[in-house]
């Protein structure tokens, strides 16, 4: 099995990609969906600031268990889980709509959880794991959000607190972007 990874080709005239070829079963697996994309937020100072979203590999493997076969291991210890896959095919359109929502702090601190059920077939809340960083020189300054995980709520251990911390996205972009701490009132 091929590994993901930050993939540029070298011959000129070639299409970059992030993601090198997977297979699983002896099928290729398209992550063309996953390509890194940009997007604007309207952050509350007025100002269009631009994302760049990136994918982790979690988002469509599980971690390996004692049963799994050596073979279906990839991506650091993690296991091709076609249930995941198949959400992850609707999470570019979830993360473009980010602006318009508001997320939640997770146990971590450092990152942040959006909780959704904008997918097909299933009523189980979608945990969307992320993190936010500026990014970029002088020229090109932008949020990098890493989708760190995604996965349904019954195929995790992940509680979120019982009173989480929300804040609206367009807060936290300009707030990333600005170099400002996040700072939650007490509960």
């Amino acid at each position: 099995m091929a590994s993901g990874s930050n993939n540029q080709a070298g011959q000129p005239g070639t299409t970059k990609k992030y993601w090198d070829p997977f297979y699983y079963a002896g099928k290729e697996v398209a992550l063309s969906h996953l390509e890194p994309h940009e997007f604007l937020c309207i952050t509350p100072d007025g100002n269009a600031r631009k994302i760049r979203a990136v994918y982790s590999p979690h988002v469509f493997t599980r971690s390996a268990t004692d049963t799994d076969p050596a073979t279906h291991v990839c991506f650091d210890n993690r296991v091709f889980c076609p249930n995941r896959y198949q959400d992850a095919l609707y999470l570019p359109g979830i993360i473009q709509n980010l602006p318009n929502t508001k997320v939640f702090q997770t146990w971590e601190e450092r990152n942040y959880v959006y909780l959704t059920v904008d997918t097909p077939f299933r009523n189980d809340r979608y945990h969307v794991f992320f993190e936010l960083k500026k990014s970029g020189g002088k020229r090109n300054k932008h949020v990098l959000l890493r989708i760190e995980s995604a996965y349904r709520a019954s195929a995790s251990g992940y509680l979120p607190p019982e009173n989480p911390n929300s804040i609206r996205f367009s807060v936290l972009i300009q707030n990333t972007y600005m170099g400002r701490a996040i700072r939650f009132a007490r509960r």
